[in-house]
This record gives structure tokens, C-alpha cells and sequence, in this order.
């Protein structure tokens, strides 16, 4: 691949950043990775990681016109090849990502059985890995000025509303548990915003403990799954669906 001012332009003083190594990365049946990549580790990232992007990536990276979205582009992407690439013994450049009719990414080349989702909020991103499974994770800061009724509508179905409305205090980090939560859920069905949102509704599962959540279409549950929330620091909320049966889901950092 050829080396452009892409890569130089990253190449700044910052903290080192320690890569998984590719032969030492494994993904059980069962087991969900989650890696965390957050804004300290950027820019290095990017002077390790530009190489690794095909074509288009590169051209994507270059058109952000703040540097700051650009490197971030190039981190996240970078690092979802080099985990890919070594979770399946190939060179993370080989990678060919194709987009579904509903906008998600997926593996093209080469086809295997390993599913992923990428998500980002101002701060961090979460990347996750399973194997023959569908797979959704979510993220977001928490902040205040959230118009709690409003940003639901239309996402939120009668269930949760009703579950918001009895929040009242602590009423915007209930909209972000709900938010990320049904994110995470119709990343994982594939669908996105385009399906009706409203059809599935999220719910604590207090049976299997805190952070356990479950999940239904028209009132009918969706077995077989394992829907939690994730702790990924005091600032933010994040929230992971999988097609597992009692998933084993465990997060680490470069």
C-alpha cells in the first residue's frame, strides 16, 4: 500500500499505544469482545494504524475537514481491521468491508462467521466482536439539555415511555440507558431506524441482575439473547445486544 501524507499527517508527540498482537487474539464460541479505544489514544493510533486502510477509507479520512474527525475515522477504522485481520489470521489491509440495504457494515472478504459493531460518541468508541451471532453495541456521553420527551418520539415504544415518564429525577440518564439500549438492539437485528422502532421494547431484567436487560417484538420475547449494559466510565452509557444464549462479554483496551 502506498504511504500518502495520510499517515505523516498523524504521526504527532503522544502516548504509546500497545496493539493486541495479532497471533495472540482469540474470540471463543459464546464469548463477546468489547475493545474501547478513547480520544487519548487517537493519535497514535492513527500513526500505527493509517497503513492498514484501503482506498476509499483513506479518501473517507481525508475529506473530514477537522483534523479531529479525521483521526478518529482513521483510529477506529484502523483498529477494527487490525483486531479483524487478527481474530482471522489475515492482513488487516486485505480486509473488504461491503454496507447492507439498512447502512451496516459487514465483512465481504473474507467470509467467515465473525460478527462485529462499531460505535462513537465524543470521547470513546466501543468495537465488538462475536462469532456466528447477530450483534449490536451502543454508546453515548452523558450531558445534560436532553429534551427527554421529545428525542424518544418515535423510537421509544408505549412500554419505555411509560417507564421514562416514571423516571422523573435522574430522567436524562434514563432516556441515555433507553437509547443505547434499543441502539444496541436494532444494530444487532440489522435494521437500524428502519424498521419500526416502536415494535421492540427494552426492560430491565431484574431476575438476572443489575444490568441485565431483556427484549421484545409486539410483546413477545426475543430468546436466546444477552442484552446488557456496559460500564464503560462515569461519562458515558453504552449498552450491548448479541443472539447468544448466556454470552460470556468481557471489554478490553489497547
Amino acid at each position: 500500500m502506498q504511504h500518502d501524507g495520510l499517515a505523516a499527517r498523524h504521526a504527532q508527540a503522544a502516548a504509546p499505544l500497545v496493539l493486541p498482537e495479532p497471533q495472540r487474539l482469540a474470540l471463543p464460541d459464546g464469548a463477546v469482545q468489547v475493545w474501547m479505544l478513547d480520544d487519548a489514544q487517537v493519535n497514535p493510533a492513527c500513526a500505527r494504524l493509517a497503513q492498514t486502510l484501503a482506498p476509499d477509507e483513506r479518501a473517507r479520512a481525508l475529506a473530514y475537514r477537522h483534523p479531529r474527525h479525521c483521526n478518529a475515522y482513521i483510529a477506529r477504522r484502523g483498529l477494527l481491521r487490525w483486531l479483524i485481520g487478527g481474530y482471522l489470521r489475515c492482513q488487516p489491509e486485505a480486509l473488504r468491508f461491503a454496507v447492507t440495504a439498512f447502512g451496516k457494515p459487514v465483512l465481504q472478504w473474507p467470509q467467515a462467521g465473525l460478527a462485529f459493531s462499531v460505535s462513537q460518541t465524543d470521547g470513546t468508541a466501543l468495537l465488538a466482536f462475536a462469532l456466528d451471532c447477530c450483534l449490536g453495541v451502543d454508546v453515548e456521553r452523558r450531558g445534560g439539555g436532553h429534551d427527554v420527551p421529545g428525542l424518544g418520539r418515535g423510537i421509544f415504544s408505549a412500554q419505555e415511555a411509560q417507564a421514562l415518564a416514571r423516571a422523573r429525577t435522574g430522567s436524562a440518564d434514563a432516556l441515555l440507558s433507553l437509547w443505547t439500549r434499543k441502539e444496541a438492539l436494532l444494530k444487532a437485528l440489522g435494521t437500524g431506524l428502519a424498521a419500526d422502532p416502536t415494535a421492540y421494547t427494552t426492560e430491565d431484567d431484574r431476575g438476572r441482575g443489575a444490568g441485565r436487560w431483556r427484549a421484545s417484538h409486539h410483546g413477545t420475547a426475543l430468546s436466546g439473547w444477552t442484552c446488557v449494559d456496559l460500564e464503560v466510565g462515569a461519562a458515558f452509557r453504552a449498552a450491548l445486544a448479541v443472539s447468544l444464549p448466556d454470552a460470556s462479554v468481557t471489554r478490553h483496551g489497547c
